[in-house]
């Protein structure tokens, strides 16, 4: 079969002071690659490198390197929060005698770039999932996650009162990191390839990028680098503020005040206006108040129409409305506002829990 003519050219993209970061979005001189062999060609030239599991940086190695930094590292929050730069992260853990983790070195360190270190972590847990769903396959029948083997009463909940339209909403950044991932676990390449090329195949799939492998421009991006360490934190004592009772109450109600103030102002209000506003521009009369009393309920049946047109959430939605990494990647104030526009999402959301399928790449 012959082969697709390619040629690779070189945009001409400045480099900055940066030029050596291993930041994984961050790629000047990114090549464009031409060819005439169609999609097919264009994708196996774009491929690159090596194997994910040939660059020997598997789960328990990256697992066995934070234990050593874990310490110095700031809290889940403040991390997506603060978006903190691997120079920045690197010089901490640097001044602190620690060596270093592969990740956040440079290329010509053995540096390993950060969606590499991510999609190999994640991979294997997704692949653990994989093997637990075949083997319960063979055991009783039917696939099982690993991931969803007790549902919680909050989800339970959600769906009766949706009629199993709608789902908890995760509001952990962990589960949101790990829900994205799983979704496009299938597309993601078992070569290292450069994040260009990850968002393309993720897209030719036409599944969801994950926000962590979104363009460094893209307002809902947060680093790769960023969204490991937090899943490195989830289940040890810097994550357990993110699922405190009493936070998860507190935050519970004010969603709950907010969604319930948005019925009185956006429902019962405009009701309430038609029976006011009659009665100022003396329209409404004791011989017509009666008809004047159906006409604000019709209106009023118009505007709750309206607030759950608005409010419900829809799967277009999921990954930015709460915050790029669910609520907690928002400083309190903003997380605040957040919720109070979204009330309903702090609480669900319409995409069902992703589960581990078999991978096809």
């Amino acid at each position: 079969m012959k082969q697709p003519n390619v040629s690779v050219v070189t945009n001409n993209i400045k480099p900055c002071d940066d030029s050596d970061s291993v930041d994984s979005n961050f790629e000047p001189n990114i090549p464009t690659i031409v060819t005439s062999g169609g999609v097919d060609g264009l994708a196996a030239a774009a491929i690159s490198g090596t194997s994910l599991k040939s660059i020997n940086y598997d789960a328990a190695t990256i697992r066995a390197e934070f234990k050593t930094y874990q310490s110095i590292l700031p809290r889940p929050d403040k991390l997506l929060q603060d978006q903190h730069s691997f120079t920045f992260l690197r010089t901490k853990i640097e001044e602190s005698g620690i060596v270093v983790p592969r990740f956040l070195k440079y290329k010509f360190e053995g540096g390993i770039k950060p969606h590499h270190a991510l999609c190999s972590f994640l991979l294997s847990e997704y692949e653990a999932e994989v093997a637990i769903g075949d083997l319960c396959s063979q055991t009783f029948g039917k696939r099982k996650s690993a991931a969803v083997k007790k549902v919680p009463i909050r989800s339970s909940l959600v769906q009766l009162l949706s009629f199993g339209y709608l789902y908890s909403q995760l509001n952990n950044p962990a589960e949101f990191i790990r829900d994205q991932f799983y979704r496009v676990a299938p597309a993601i390449p078992i070569e290292t390839v450069k994040p260009g090329v990850l968002r393309m195949k993720i897209k030719n799939r036409g599944l969801p990028i994950p926000n962590y492998f979104l363009d460094p421009e893209d307002d809902k991006q947060f680093p790769p680098h960023i969204a490991l360490l937090v899943i490195l934190q989830d289940g040890e004592k810097e994550s357990r503020k993110l699922d405190s009772v009493l936070i998860r109450l507190a935050f519970s109600m004010f969603a709950l005040t907010a969604l319930l103030l948005r019925v009185v102002l956006e429902v019962i209000g405009g009701a309430g206006a038609i029976w006011g506003g009659a009665e100022v521009f003396t329209l409404r009369t004791a011989d017509n108040k009666e008809s004047w009393r159906w006409i604000s309920v019709a209106v009023g049946v118009l505007c709750f129409l309206r607030f759950v047109t608005l409010n419900a959430p829809q799967k277009e939605d999921e990954g930015d409305i709460l915050g790029p990494a669910g609520p907690w990647s928002l400083r309190f104030s903003v997380r605040l506002r957040a919720v109070c526009d979204h009330p309903f999402h702090y609480f669900a959301r319409a995409l069902p829990p992703s589960s581990a399928g078999k991978k096809m790449d």
